[in-house]
């Protein structure tokens, strides 16, 4: 009998090739997530959320509305991850800059380095300045949908203040959760500041983005006391750093559990 190699059965004859293929679908999948993603992002800032569709996601992004619930079930599945993967990029951000200096990670430096970021990020910005009830859906949607990631924002938001504390970089009279509240407080405020202080007949907020950033770090380095050595920041420095690279990995992670699957696999 012939056994030679066209007899072998193309499954055992060309595994390298069968993983090629499978890895090729991999890649298309995500390719084809991205796009959807961009293209939900675009309406989300141009259009704004609650005027949104599917429907509008998929011609924009040139597919099927059946294949944007291939990856996504519903428009807040989708809109979240549109939000998580600009968070994951501030994040990033935020730890390379904690990463090359140790006052990268006090709260005053923390809140002027996602301020400025968040002008080159055009959803975050939508998002933050749009309709107060978007924020309300998307925030129950990851409530939901991303329990594990919410879960760890706020085990890493905790483990961040205790540390400067537990170094005497931030003031010792108030409660951890004190401090975060002022800070959560503070960066919100400030975010919503412009939008509103434009309006008003005789107000008008600082001209440039560095000016309104000094701004609210002077305010949150007054609120939450930062002080201590130099030696004490640098004791800090990388455990502080390495809490917000892992965070920036999870963040990422989560982005991947929705654009490398689809409901059909």
């Amino acid at each position: 009998m012939n056994t030679g190699p066209h007899h072998v059965p193309v499954s055992q004859e060309h595994p390298v090739a069968q993983a090629e293929q499978s890895m090729t679908r991999s890649a298309q999948r995500e390719q084809r997530a991205a796009r959807i993603l961009d293209a939900a992002g675009e309406l989300l800032v141009t259009w704004g959320y609650p005027k949104i569709t599917i429907e509008d996601v998929a011609r924009r992004a040139g597919v099927g509305k059946g294949t944007v619930y291939l990856h996504f079930p519903t428009k807040e599945v989708l809109f979240l991850v549109v939000v998580l993967r600009a968070q994951a990029g501030l994040t990033d951000h935020l730890a390379s800059t904690m990463r090359r200096s140790p006052e990268g990670i006090l709260p005053s430096a923390m809140a002027r380095s996602v301020y400025l970021s968040m002008g080159d990020s055009p959803v975050i910005s939508a998002i933050m300045t749009g309709r107060s009830e978007t924020l309300g859906t998307l925030a129950r949607a990851a409530a939901e949908h991303s329990r594990e990631l919410v879960a760890d924002r706020i085990t890493t938001s905790h483990a961040y203040f205790d540390l400067l504390i537990e170094h005497g970089l931030l003031r010792s009279d108030r409660h951890r959760d004190d401090l975060v509240y002022a800070f959560m407080s503070i960066m919100t405020g400030h975010l919503f500041a412009e939008s509103f202080v434009t309006v008003q007949p005789g107000l008008a907020p600082p001209e440039t983005p560095e000016h309104r950033a000094d701004i609210l770090a002077d305010t949150v380095r007054a609120a939450l006391g930062e002080e201590g050595t130099t030696d004490a920041l640098t004791a800090a420095w990388p455990e502080v750093a390495a809490l917000y690279e892992e965070l920036a990995r999870r963040a990422r992670a989560e982005v991947d559990r929705y654009t490398q699957s689809t409901r059909d696999t």
